[in-house]
């Protein structure tokens, strides 16, 4: 059986006045984090693009982290990043298959703070060829490749393997004109005189 509570007035003003005092509490929060300038004292902004020094194609996702505060941001998709720096940070650029890249932020010229293009050079190590075997050396995969009876057979239950011979037999249906013409040919191939 359902039942059903029934607030009084009061309680349902009650609740009312909770949600609206907790709504309010939340946007003073935000509010106070918008206009927090500590955060952004004695710093200035600073804009720019990751970019491929090769292929000259933005680097999406790639790490720009003030070493100073262990602080950062990511670039986005087309390689841009947006972040508040103070005159003595150092930054560190990096992202996956680049060399990472440090520049102090006071030998940035001031004329490039929001254009600044940072050029990461691609990180290419070149190794020798390497053949993997599932053994541990090649005189194993040697004597496995020896010793490996019965690979590539295929068993089916209900028939018997061959007993003389690995050729698999194929069931031969004639008719009378193929029989003769296979009979004379294997009398003509044992006697090189003979003439039907």
């Amino acid at each position: 059986m359902l039942k059903l509570m029934l607030y009084p007035s009061s309680m349902k003003n009650t609740l009312r006045f909770t949600a609206l005092l907790m709504a309010c509490s939340f946007w003073c929060a935000i509010l106070d984090a918008q206009l927090n300038f500590s955060y952004t004292a004695g710093k200035f902004l600073l804009k720019g693009t990751v970019v491929d020094l090769r292929s000259h194609k933005p680097v999406a996702l790639a790490n720009v982290a003030i070493t100073n505060t262990g602080r950062g941001v990511t670039t986005d998709v087309d390689g841009n990043f947006t972040m508040y720096v103070g005159p003595r940070d150092t930054l560190k650029f990096s992202s996956t298959g680049y060399v990472p890249k440090v520049i102090h932020v006071y030998d940035i010229d001031s004329t490039k703070y929001y254009t600044l293009e940072v050029l990461l050079m691609p990180d290419v190590i070149k190794i020798k060829d390497v053949v993997i075997y599932p053994f541990k050396d090649v005189d194993g995969f040697k004597k496995a490749f020896i010793d490996a009876n019965g690979v590539g057979k295929l068993v089916i239950n209900g028939i018997a393997a061959p007993k003389y011979t690995n050729n698999i037999p194929h069931a031969k249906f004639y008719n009378p004109i193929s029989f003769l013409y296979d009979h004379i040919k294997k009398k003509s191939s044992a006697n090189p005189d003979f003439r039907p």
